[in-house]
């Protein structure tokens, strides 16, 4: 009775981990304003987009009786939808011109993950900070093709944050150095009495290949005034995060640690259609992003009717004389070298650099090395002297063969040693002894690495050495040679 009772448990686990595992469609219809919204967003089918959007407006036929807010984010065709606050992930799809959705996780919590940040780098899903459960997260996490689940993303420390209409917190996606970056943390004030909030006014930077939060420095007062009155909707455009502030748009350059306002000119060319638009009496929901180069400005009116307008944004159009720091910098060196040089330094500068270097070490050390002539031969000639008369024998006749092209056979070496007469093992020996006494003296009296005499197989029979000069050394061998008293006057 036992056994049958484990056995209906483990079958209903099982079918319940595979209906979630499974690919779900959502049956319920869309709305006017989601189909029409999706419209414009599927019609580009190249620029990346993540928004968050209000469940009273966007619901894309889910039951929202768990959620208030929706992130919809975008790569190339691909649409994702995450209801925040639940695990559950769908993915869009489109048949006979008919969206519908796909649910592609098999979580099953809910409730950790409200106002979270969502989106994509490099094909994977993130989310980052949040809140629920009386907690506020500030923990990275990311959905994995393999579990179907979010999983947790490692990190040195905890910095915690959210995506929120009212608290205006800036985050950008740098895709190309694998980092995201936000303007500012909250934490709780008065835990657990209430859930009072402050702010810990410093910029933070996560760097993905690293798996570590780092504090870039305080905001900028200026900056903070600015971000007060913000509107929460941004428009990523290249490396600047740009946004409004009632009819003024500033932008954010974190890799440059620099924000300023747009051109009075693109200012007015931006905040136009936007006046055109939103200046009504009648109440509406508003949505801006941006695909590319094009902004939308999206109104939502009465009976889910939607309108748009659009305009042209450039990441050129950037007012100069109003440039300031995004976050103050403790040690100005430091970021400068680890900001602004390292980020330039792509694997082929790395290398061509590393190959100057090692050819300057090469020639630096060369010339270190370098002796002036007149102690190189004071030097050459004490070696001279210091030999006996078998060795000046035995360079004279090395530097006259070398002089006609030829290496000096070990029978004349044997003959003017006075072993040719002795078995090979002597003569061996004693040619050993001689040329490995020469070489010595030479190093210790010039300091010099290569030896001065050197040996080589014979061509015709391999057993044979033939003996000859270094050739570096025969300037200063030809001196000493030809005339002893001329290289001392030298």
């Amino acid at each position: 009775m036992k056994f049958g009772r484990i056995l209906l448990s483990l079958t209903l686990l099982i079918q319940v981990n595979l209906s979630f595992t499974q690919a779900k469609k959502v049956n319920n219809p869309l709305q006017e304003q989601e189909i029409a919204l999706l419209n414009i967003i599927t019609a580009d089918s190249i620029n990346p987009l993540n928004i968050q959007l209000k469940s009273t407006f966007f619901s894309f036929g889910l039951d929202t009786k768990t959620f208030k807010d929706i992130a919809l984010i975008k790569k190339g065709k691909n649409i994702w939808i995450q209801p925040l606050g639940l695990g559950r992930l769908y993915k869009l799809e489109k048949t006979n011109n008919t969206y519908f959705l796909n649910r592609i996780d098999s979580t099953i919590h809910s409730g950790v993950n409200y106002k979270a940040f969502t989106f994509q780098l490099n094909d994977t899903l993130f989310q980052f900070g949040g809140s629920g459960f009386w907690h506020m997260r500030g923990i990275m996490t990311y959905f994995s093709p393999q579990t179907h689940e979010w999983e947790l993303y490692p990190s040195n420390t905890i910095v915690n944050g959210y995506d929120d209409y009212l608290n205006i917190i800036k985050y950008k996606v740098d895709a190309q150095a694998n980092k995201l970056y936000a303007t500012k943390s909250l934490a709780y004030f008065n835990m657990p009495k209430d859930f009072s909030i402050y702010d810990i006014d410093s910029c933070f930077e996560f760097d993905f290949h690293k798996n570590t939060w780092t504090n870039l420095g305080a905001t900028n007062p200026e900056l903070i005034k600015v971000l007060q009155n913000a509107n929460y909707y941004n428009f990523n455009v290249s490396d600047l995060l740009i946004f409004q502030n009632y009819l003024d748009y500033y932008w954010i350059n974190f890799k440059k640690n620099e924000f300023g306002k747009i051109t009075p000119q693109r200012n007015n060319i931006m905040k136009q259609p936007w006046l055109s638009l939103y200046t009504t009496k009648e109440s509406y929901e508003s949505i801006q992003f941006n695909l590319g180069s094009t902004a939308y400005l999206i109104k939502i009116t009465s009976g889910n009717k939607l309108s748009y307008a659009t305009y042209q944004i450039n990441a050129d159009d950037i007012d100069r004389s109003s440039i300031q720091y995004v976050y103050k910098v403790e040690n100005p060196i430091a970021h400068f070298f680890f900001n602004k040089v390292i980020p330039y330094f792509t694997p082929s500068v790395s290398i061509t650099l590393l190959v100057a270097f090692g050819l300057f070490f090469i020639v630096y050390r060369q010339r270190k090395k370098r002796v002036p002539k007149e102690v190189t031969a004071r030097l050459n000639y004490n070696f001279y002297h210091s030999l006996t008369i078998i060795e000046k024998e035995l360079l004279q006749v090395l530097y006259l063969n070398h002089q006609k092209g030829d290496s000096i056979s070990t029978k004349v070496i044997n003959k003017i040693i006075g072993v040719q007469n002795k078995d090979v093992l002597t003569q061996n020996k004693s040619r050993s002894d001689h040329f490995l006494k020469i070489n010595q003296k030479y190093k210790l009296s010039t300091q010099q690495q290569l030896p001065l005499i050197v040996k080589t197989r014979d061509s015709i029979d391999k057993r044979q050495y033939n003996y000859g000069l270094e050739p570096s050394y025969l300037v200063f061998l030809e001196k000493l040679i030809e005339s002893e008293k001329s290289i001392f006057d030298e």
